[in-house]
């Protein structure tokens, strides 16, 4: 984990759209934020600089769509691109974090919920990709104790 404090923010980037999630300061709790459809790459990297910007984040948490096997293809690749074009306009570190189930986590919990047919999972899904930054990135003083 960084030594940096503050706000996490975590993307779920697609083609066309994304998903943003935060974490409250203590970087305790991941929440969130809003899913974008953006037409193009550049719409994308200048969604989350903005907001990067408006919310005060510390640390951006990319998640990278690995392969089943936890190879990096083509889509990983695309992500790699966005965050260095992200990278070079906001000056904060960025950690990857394996994405591979958070989209189906997402599409579960919708479903549980009886969310509207159609409904984006985007956001729910850097919720997931950020929490898991988050659990396993805490010192240990700061683990929430096993029930």
């Amino acid at each position: 984990m960084t030594d940096v404090q503050g706000r996490v923010m975590a993307i779920d980037l697609g083609d066309k759209w994304i998903g943003v999630a935060v974490s409250d300061p203590l970087r305790l709790i991941a929440m969130p934020l809003l899913t974008r459809r953006c037409p193009d790459a550049e719409a994308i990297v200048d969604t989350v600089c903005n907001l990067v910007e408006q919310n005060d984040i510390k640390l951006l948490v990319a998640g990278l769509p690995c392969s089943p096997d936890g190879g990096i293809g083509l889509q990983a690749e695309k992500v790699n691109t966005l965050v260095q074009a992200i990278t070079s306009r906001v000056k904060i570190p960025v950690v990857f974090q394996d994405e591979r189930f958070s989209t189906h986590q997402a599409q579960k919990i919708l479903k549980s919920k009886k969310a509207k047919p159609g409904s984006r999972d985007d956001a729910l899904a850097a919720a997931i990709i950020l929490q898991e930054y988050l659990d396993g990135n805490q010192p240990p003083g700061n683990r929430p104790e096993p029930e």
